[in-house]
């Protein structure tokens, strides 16, 4: 849990820290939706150079950025595992009972582990380079429409915020209740899966129970400052749009219509 990095905020000073968080925001979403729309080999290997351009230009480090990640690349190795020995379709390889490896249990399982590996890779630099309260900012922003339809936009905003903030609070409250239990015996690592769930599950009680006294305590210290709901509330820092985010929104476009030709002729 030291090295986990998803939904946690890096301070950095790097080109993409440096974009508009509108900008990261659409860019993010256009390449997760091409990446989903995608069957074709050409896309995939174009998708996963762009993820390798992403994580070179944030300068987190490559072996920091695996490491923070590698519980999802597992799961979904595992699930993409799981998906190959039960479909059946196409030519059959190998079967055994239950369990079947086919050429369409390959092709799907192939599929659905490139397409999620792309979509964790882009979420997790999105997250870790930009600060969580331009997060909630750009959600507020984009969501403007919905408030002629009565949606308070300022308690998104507020939840967004606090939702973010919190992510590393918590990643760091499960590390040390981990190592309390480390101190009393318990062996997480070298032990059955029974086990192992067993010792999780002894996490979860007092995990909960810190998360509602933090909430409670954050309700209560926002009650004492005077916070009502929000309205008419303004941002120290603004966000500009510069003529280079602009010609980033433009790449993007591009590499998302060519993804969509491919798979339209393909």
């Amino acid at each position: 849990m030291n090295n986990f990095i998803f939904g946690q905020y890096i301070p950095g000073k790097s080109l993409i820290y440096r974009l508009n968080p509108r900008l990261k925001l659409i860019a993010s979403v256009l390449l997760i939706i091409a990446s989903f729309i995608n069957h074709n080999l050409l896309g995939f290997i174009i998708l996963l150079g762009i993820c390798g351009v992403i994580i070179q230009a944030s300068q987190v480090g490559w072996i920091f950025f695996i490491k923070g990640t590698q519980f999802f690349i597992y799961m979904i190795f595992l699930t993409s595992i799981l998906q190959i020995l039960f479909s059946n379709g196409g030519t059959i390889y190998w079967y055994y009972g239950i369990f079947t490896i086919s050429s369409f249990g390959l092709q799907i399982a192939s599929l659905a582990f490139l397409r999620f590996l792309v979509a964790i890779v882009i979420l997790t630099v999105y997250l870790m380079t930009t600060n969580p309260a331009k997060i909630a900012q750009t959600i507020q922003g984009i969501c403007y429409p919905l408030k002629f339809v009565g949606v308070n936009l300022d308690d998104i905003g507020l939840v967004t915020a606090i939702a973010l903030r919190f992510v590393p609070t918590l990643t760091e409250e499960v590390n040390n209740l981990r190592n309390a239990q480390k101190s009393r015996g318990v062996n997480f690592e070298k032990c059955s899966i029974i086990k192992r769930i067993k010792s999780n599950i002894a996490i979860l009680v007092p995990l909960f129970m810190s998360v509602f006294r933090r909430a409670e305590q954050l309700a209560a210290t926002m009650i004492l400052r005077g916070y009502t709901d929000g309205k008419h509330r303004t941002h120290i820092r603004q966000s500009n749009w510069s003529k280079f985010d602009s010609l980033i929104l433009i790449v993007v476009l591009l590499i998302f219509g060519l993804i969509l030709s491919l798979n339209i002729n393909f």
